[in-house]
């Protein structure tokens, strides 16, 4: 009998991990943040579904996909991140692969979009994306540690391409704090889960946090992580995009490393580990227990935040930190002298001998209109044809204007006006009241 009874357990326990792992091989995503409905493709049968309520689930169609696409999708099928685009479209990406799949909600087809033939080094990797390209960070496989930062090269080559920045940084990136701010347009990696591989095999974490500056392509060193919690093997972190979002039991401990501050939050009442798939809408985690029947829970940021207590800060700040301040000083200040420099030579301005002659000429006038056969000799053109002594004025008259416009923005320096006797004739003159501008160009053509 107690044979048979241990048969009937062995039975019912591979029955239920059978279920476990069929029900894993999901593309989920919520479709209404509102309601927090989800709904999936079932990538055994291809039936997508919706959720009526939570963990209750109509069937809404049949999906299509090529045979060969499936095949891949299935084969490397680990878990995969849900990416909305515009259009009714749930981009996929793959964990530990560089599959990306498109899913179109009013055709329901599945499609692949990528070229990738190299897989398996980039599990636990963080996804995200940066002015609208797809980044994917760290991640491990193969018995090793994937510190790569890549990009989605959408437009042409369809594939992964790599991101090289200008300095060393985490020796891992995988599991720990690991999020992108859009608001700061950094990339912060710490605490990451590292193990040595040995027979006497250890699992400890990063103590080191990091940002990567998008903008200067550097790894900046924050400084030494103080969490107390951070080097538990079990932490179970998210990441709202401001706020590293860390469950312990009766606590929700959050971490801003912009503010370089924690602030705890207690509840009796209530019990926060056991996380498993998990979504993030505006600031507010929304997540499911580690076993995905339901259980659903939310973890509004800002409003639990009230309610917390500031317990110290994040990291102990490196002297690093104030390199990279440093460095943005002299960037700040080299700004200020291109600017400055800019300025002085917006002052200058080049003129040709023809063109010195004729403003130092309108300048020794005082104000009095020279006439066309007076420009004509001035510019030596008196014994060419009429029209190309039209041509020559209006280059040289032009020239002079547009320089005078760009260096001192001043428009229409030398005017022309029509002559009383005969209106076919126009007299030029300087506008009223630049004569001090253009003296000082006169002298600075001298220079």
């Amino acid at each position: 009998m107690n044979k048979l009874f241990s048969f009937v357990c062995v039975i019912t326990l591979l029955l239920i991990s059978a279920k476990g792992i069929a029900d894993s091989k999901n593309l989920h995503w919520i479709s209404d943040y509102q309601s927090k409905l989800r709904k999936r493709i079932n990538l055994d049968d291809l039936s997508f579904e919706a959720e009526i309520r939570t963990n209750e689930w109509v069937k809404l169609g049949q999906v299509m996909i090529q045979p060969d696409e499936l095949a891949e999708l299935v084969r490397k099928f680990n878990n995969a991140d849900p990416l909305p685009r515009p259009n009714q479209i749930i981009r996929f990406v793959v964990q530990g692969t560089g599959l990306i799949y498109d899913f179109n909600e009013k055709q329901k087809k599945l499609t692949r979009i990528d070229k990738t033939i190299h897989s398996g080094h980039n599990f636990n990797s963080h996804r995200f994306y940066r002015d609208n390209i797809l980044y994917s960070i760290g991640g491990e496989g193969f018995w090793s540690y994937n510190k790569r930062i890549t990009y989605f090269d959408e437009q042409n080559s369809k594939e992964w391409e790599i991101l090289r920045p200008k300095n060393e940084g985490p020796e891992v990136i995988s599991d720990g704090y690991q999020g992108y701010s859009k608001q700061a347009d950094v990339f912060f990696s710490g605490g990451s889960t590292k193990k040595n591989f040995l027979e006497n095999e250890e699992i400890n974490q990063t103590p080191t946090l990091f940002k990567f500056d998008f903008k200067l392509k550097m790894w900046i060193k924050l400084g030494e992580i103080n969490f107390p919690h951070s080097m538990n093997a079990q932490k179970i972190i998210f990441w709202n995009g401001r706020h590293f979002v860390q469950l312990e039991r009766d606590k929700v401990y959050f971490l801003n490393p912009e503010e370089n501050t924690i602030h705890v939050y207690s509840d009796n009442t209530t019990y926060f580990e056991d996380a498993g798939y998990h979504y993030v809408s505006q600031d507010t985690v929304i997540y499911y227990s580690a076993q995905n029947n339901g259980n659903l829970r939310l973890i509004p940021v800002n409003s639990l935040l009230k309610k917390s207590k500031f317990v110290g800060k994040f990291y102990s700040e490196s002297t690093s930190t104030n390199t990279y301040l440093l460095i943005l000083a002299f960037l700040f200040l080299g700004v200020f002298i291109l600017i400055l420099i800019k300025k002085k030579r917006k002052k200058s301005i080049k003129l040709d001998d023809l063109e010195h002659k004729l403003l130092a000429h309108l300048l020794q006038s005082k104000g009095q209109i020279i006439s066309t056969i007076d420009l004509n000799e001035l510019l030596d053109c008196s014994t060419k044809s009429q029209e190309n002594q039209r041509r020559i004025r209006y280059l040289i008259l032009n020239q002079i204007n547009q320089k005078i416009e760009n260096h001192f923005n001043i428009n229409n320096a030398i005017e022309r006006t029509p002559s009383e006797e005969d209106k076919r004739i126009f007299n030029y003159h300087l506008k009223p009241g630049i004569e001090g501008i253009i003296e000082k160009a006169v002298k600075l053509h001298k220079n």
